[in-house]
């Protein structure tokens, strides 16, 4: 899959044509020209279908040769793509459920996820009904719902669904499954491929890998992603053109990345869990971890985030303000190694109760692990986790 991902990526975005440039133009432009009245009707009646362009806001065609390289690599019929991951989800959102609605999600969520369905619609009449990851699929068989939102692996602590039962579940009760991918990007997990219906990223994260451009995406069926563009445009949440390209190149070496951070992330999860101060170290591809025969069975490897607990507040701080290579900064997937505090960043403004329910503990940090040498990173937490 790893060498299929990189030669679909090679050429994401390319021009074609015999002396097309081998880069993607960034196309600044906000208006484009009509040949015609008529070619402009035919805008007007086929949208997103007819292949044209209006204005930027709507639709661009740096971000059109983006999202067309996003759905070849995630198996999709169309991705749209957004000026942020949470527009994206919003977008979604917003599409698929109306006032009086339920949403399913996993209790083990990200939070700016769980905020907006408990805070912002919430407002709006929309009832969340929360299920343990491992309860997903027979809370999605119950019926009564309109979407399942959830996360695999989740963040933070790296719980694995079962995608496949997931999706079938919620096809057979006439759910919608959303499923954010971000954390296992295409080169780990093809969800689609499972029965999923919509796969949503933070292309901020692995798709992109420099922790410089932030955008979210959404990838499915024509039909269903045909829904959702109206509501993106009405958002005025697309992606800028520059961002664009920034993620065509991104996409390109996602795999040789991806596949250095997973080496990385295994070898330092297996020294955390031999550390001693370490209380629990959650990474899929450990033994250990409560999902690990399923994350073989549904991943290619156990991704670059590896998430550890040192008990309490104080000594996660401690541990925090000692680190030198680990920068101390939130979201992940980038060359750089980072660590965040859930409870201080992902997770904040959760209760203690919800807390609990996510799996989330006040000693909990997460490591999302970089391109350095993984023996100076393990140098670098040793040193860290001094008492």
């Amino acid at each position: 899959m790893a060498d299929k991902i990189t030669t679909i990526a090679a050429h994401a975005g390319t021009p074609g044509g015999d002396n097309a440039p081998l880069t993607t133009p960034i196309v600044q432009s906000t208006t484009y020209r009509f040949a015609s009245a008529s070619q402009l009707v035919d805008y007007n009646e086929r949208g997103f279908a007819s292949g044209l362009f209006l204005y930027s806001r709507d639709e661009n065609p740096t971000v059109r040769a983006a999202e067309r390289a996003l759905a070849d690599l995630e198996g999709g019929e169309r991705a749209l793509l957004f000026s942020s991951g949470m527009g994206a989800m919003s977008a979604a959102l917003l599409t698929l459920l109306s006032s009086g609605d339920e949403a399913i999600c996993s209790t083990a969520l990200y939070g700016g996820t769980w905020r907006l369905l408990r805070d912002l619609l919430g407002r709006f009449g929309v009832n969340m009904r929360s299920v343990p990851p491992e309860g997903l699929a027979a809370g999605c068989a119950r019926g009564g719902a309109k979407v399942c939102v959830f996360e695999s692996p989740t963040n933070p602590t790296l719980r694995v669904a079962d995608i496949e039962a997931v999706a079938k579940a919620c096809r057979a009760a006439g759910i919608v499954s959303l499923l954010d991918s971000t954390f296992a990007t295409p080169l780990l997990q093809r969800p689609l491929g499972l029965g999923v219906d919509l796969v949503m990223h933070s292309t901020s994260k692995y798709l992109n890998g420099h922790s410089d451009h932030l955008g979210g995406a959404l990838v499915g069926s024509a039909a269903l992603i045909e829904r959702i563009w109206p509501v993106q445009v009405a958002l005025g949440a697309i992606m800028d053109p520059a961002q664009a390209y920034d993620l065509i190149r991104g996409m390109k070496t996602l795999a040789v990345r991806v596949e250095r951070q997973c080496t990385s992330a295994l070898r330092i999860a297996r020294w955390l869990a031999e550390r001693p101060g370490v209380d629990r170290v959650f990474y899929p591809g450990l033994p250990s971890h409560p999902d690990h025969e399923l994350a073989r069975r549904q991943m290619s490897a156990a991704g670059g985030m590896v998430t550890f607990s040192v008990g309490t507040r104080e000594r996660a701080f401690r541990f925090y303000d000692r680190l030198r290579v680990i920068a101390r900064a939130a979201s992940l997937g980038g060359v750089e190694s980072l660590c965040s505090l859930p409870i201080l960043t992902s997770h904040v403004g959760y209760s203690a109760d919800e807390l609990r329910a996510a799996g989330v503990d006040e000693g909990m940090a997460r490591l999302s692990i970089g391109l350095e040498d993984a023996g100076d990173l393990i140098a670098d937490l040793d040193r860290s986790l001094q008492d």
